[in-house]
């Protein structure tokens, strides 16, 4: 069967979120993966509440880009902390430590990987497991 076009509403999505001392807080939407028809592709949005944060970790077999669409903050990258700013992209290659912080606006951004599901992206977090 080949894919069709299709049309995602960001709204008609829901949210999900995660608010623990391992992955911090994030609430996010995942738009399209396989289950909306979109092969390879993980696309979403992530929104990170004034000075909260979603802690570091690393993706062993998938890269991760970020776009961002509203607000500020930093961006830990390995060993780096760099600003983040609206219309800034950042690429991170699987197994590089990450971590996303936002400013006193918020932070709100696009993420991608090249996978088919998200549930079968691996989150590594550098303080353990997440709670069950």
């Amino acid at each position: 069967m080949s894919a069709v076009p299709l049309l995602v509403r960001e709204n008609d999505v829901p949210i999900e979120s995660w608010s623990d001392p391992v992955r911090g807080e994030v609430r996010f939407r995942t738009l399209l993966d396989g289950a909306a028809g979109a092969r390879s592709l993980v696309h979403g949005i992530a929104y990170i509440e004034p000075g909260k944060v979603e802690r570091a970790h690393h993706h062993p077999d998938t890269d991760e880009t970020i776009h961002v669409l509203a607000g500020s903050g930093e961006a830990r990258l390995a060993d780096d902390v760099v600003p983040l700013a609206r219309g800034d992209t950042v690429f991170v290659p699987a197994g590089a430590v990450h971590e996303w912080r936002a400013g006193a606006g918020g932070l709100s951004f696009l993420y991608s990987f090249a996978a088919d599901r998200f549930e079968t992206i691996a989150y590594v977090f550098e303080a353990g497991e997440p709670p069950a």
